[in-house]
């Protein structure tokens, strides 16, 4: 992925053959200023992730490219354009196929927030309307030309909208986040988070491999309600994680438990790693299941439990 982001005081200019962009306006001087750039890295990583599971539908030689085009003083908002090539495209007019498949990948963007924005409740029935829709905007690019098109691959679909909710978690109480295609405006809900893969389990061929392990994870945000993951930080990564220790969350429900802003968890872990047929990594999924000690560390508030 190429990065390139420039300051500006001035309103930004969107570049003349942008495809789509989002913009996170954001609470000034409240909650941690990282949630705002790590929420835009996770928005990336999981368009990135979509983008590649429709181009495979439409053809498996399509690689996708992102590129950030800039940042606005006050909020942030990224550009997008697609950078497109094929493996071999000397059947394919040029330049043609790039528009029309860059367009139909940005129908795709917005497909994919509508379905998020959905209660959990209806979600396990709205999903094969959403493969049924993106594999319809696969085969209307019509670029090669033949009857049919392979299907929509659950498992990267289904990981590319847990990236996505991953990144709506991590903004705070007063944030927004706005996605602008070329004919199009829409307001995501930050209000629902629900993992796709809780609900929509990989399909049954892809092979799973566990392993467990101790770590410690720092506290970035953490699930004050009982039904949403944890936001942690190791090392430089940003982890969103379940915990199952229920002992361990009722008595923090119940206020027994203090955390403070830049506490850590150690704690036993277990990972799960999902691999289609050709053994690439569709999914990975952390979760806690016993938390060993609570190790102060933070300077920060105590977290609020209202």
């Amino acid at each position: 992925m190429i990065l390139r982001a420039i300051i500006s005081g001035e309103p930004p200019v969107p570049p003349p053959d942008a495809d789509f962009s989002f913009t996170i306006d954001f609470v000034k001087g409240t909650g941690d200023p990282r949630r705002v750039f790590d929420a835009a890295t996770l928005l990336i990583d999981g368009f990135e992730a979509l983008d590649g599971a429709l181009a495979n539908s439409v053809d498996g030689q399509i690689r996708t490219l992102m590129v950030l085009e800039d940042i606005e003083a006050g909020s942030l908002r990224v550009w997008f354009k697609n950078l497109l090539e094929r493996i071999d495209d000397r059947d394919l007019r040029e330049g043609e196929w790039k528009k029309i498949v860059g367009k139909a990948l940005a129908r795709g963007r917005i497909l994919a927030l509508e379905f998020l924005n959905d209660d959990k409740a209806t979600a396990g029935r709205a999903i094969d309307i959403l493969r049924h829709e993106l594999h319809e905007i696969a085969e209307e690019t019509n670029i090669k030309h033949l009857p049919s098109y392979p299907p929509i691959q659950e498992g990267k679909l289904i990981a590319s909208l847990d990236t996505l909710q991953d990144a709506k978690r991590t903004l705070g109480p007063g944030d927004k986040l706005r996605i602008e295609s070329e004919d199009k405006t829409y307001e995501v809900d930050l209000s629902q988070t629900w993992e796709a893969s809780e609900i929509l389990p990989p399909p049954a061929d892809l092979a799973e491999t566990t392993s467990t392990g101790t770590i410690i994870l720092t506290i970035r945000k953490a699930d004050l309600l009982g039904d949403a993951m944890w936001q942690f930080s190791h090392g430089r990564a940003t982890i969103s994680a379940k915990i199952l220790d229920e002992r361990w969350l009722e008595d923090f429900h119940q206020r027994k438990i203090p955390l403070f802003s830049g506490d850590a968890l150690k704690c036993d872990v277990r990972w799960t790693y999902s691999y289609d047929e050709s053994g690439t990594l569709v999914e990975s999924k952390l979760e806690i299941l016993k938390v060993i000690q609570v190790m102060g560390g933070g300077s920060g508030p105590q977290l609020s439990m209202l």
